[in-house]
């Protein structure tokens, strides 16, 4: 992680931005903080290296259509924050970018394979860290879609950073939206490490979306299983002083998080990929697995064919 920082993965996605068919933005805090992006700023604060913010895009002249938007969290080493983690083990959390880098491999696809499809990447990308100005447990913050969030527990960062890239996702008019994050350790207690929690709404769009990823999931080897997200599970997430609370109690941890992220993503068709249990491997064979990009890339070739 102390190489790994946010400005490496800019850097590598300006590498990326030299292929003649993508292109790379890279804003700072200065811009962050102009587009009104409280919760991502408030994971932020406690952190030396400085966040970055990175917008890519994948366009062919050939491609037309909306584009599908994908969405990764960069966690670039993440404490807890004041919630500070257990130390065992912690040396393990400079993969919860994973998400992030997710992104920057399915664009490295993407620029060999030359696909006729339309691909924004965004990437919020900070470390969650401890100090005298990071965010407390009960402060309140606000979203840059306006929503109030009161931050119960700080190690529930990775869908601050999220939410205001979902808001900031609504100016490209997406096709469809994917969000990649190894967000919550209740999905690797409920699916363990090998199939990657894939969340949408119930309805047409959305269950035609999770049909989709399930089917490249299988396809290429790199599984997904369905759960639920249902109106029932938002109540655990009420707040007396805001909007919403970042996080709702153990029971159902991994749907409660989605729920959240399910708040921001109203105003398009949305899916939100939990990759905590595939992202990495553990013990002897510790490394990161490159999951879910086989599963993304696959997904966007077979959008190229239709």
């Amino acid at each position: 992680a102390n190489h790994a920082t946010p400005n490496h993965l800019a850097q590598a996605a300006k590498a990326l931005g030299k292929h003649p068919s993508i292109a790379c933005k890279v804003l700072g805090p200065r811009e962050v903080e102009r587009l009104g992006m409280g919760s991502f700023l408030s994971v932020a604060r406690g952190a030396a290296e400085p966040l970055r913010f990175i917008v890519l895009e994948y366009k062919p002249r050939a491609a037309k259509q909306a584009p599908v938007v994908l969405v990764g969290k960069g966690i670039t080493f993440d404490t807890g924050g004041i919630s500070m983690k257990p130390a065992p083990e912690m040396d393990e959390m400079k993969f919860d970018m994973s998400g992030a880098a997710s992104v920057l491999g399915v664009f490295e696809a993407l620029a060999q394979l030359q696909p006729d499809v339309h691909v924004v990447g965004l990437i919020p990308a900070t470390e969650n860290m401890p100090d005298g100005q990071a965010v407390k447990p009960g402060d309140v913050v606000t979203s840059m879609s306006g929503q109030t969030i009161e931050i119960l527990n700080t190690d529930a960062e990775g869908r601050l950073i999220l939410c205001d890239a979902l808001t900031y996702v609504e100016r490209f008019k997406p096709a469809c939206v994917v969000d990649i994050a190894t967000l919550t350790g209740a999905c690797v207690t409920a699916l363990g490490h090998h199939n990657t929690g894939l969340f949408t709404r119930h309805d047409d769009a959305h269950d035609a979306l999770a049909n989709e990823l399930i089917k490249a999931g299988k396809t290429a080897n790199d599984t997904a299983w369905r759960m639920p997200i249902e109106e029932s599970y938002q109540e655990q997430l009420k707040s007396n002083f805001a909007d919403i609370a970042n996080i709702g109690g153990p029971p159902g941890g991994s749907i409660t998080a989605a729920c959240f992220l399910e708040r921001f993503t109203r105003k398009y068709t949305w899916a939100h990929l939990d990759i905590a249990g595939t992202a990495w491997k553990s013990g002897a064979a510790k490394g990161a697995t490159g999951r879910p990009v086989p599963l993304l890339t696959t997904f966007l070739l077979e959008r190229a064919k239709k």
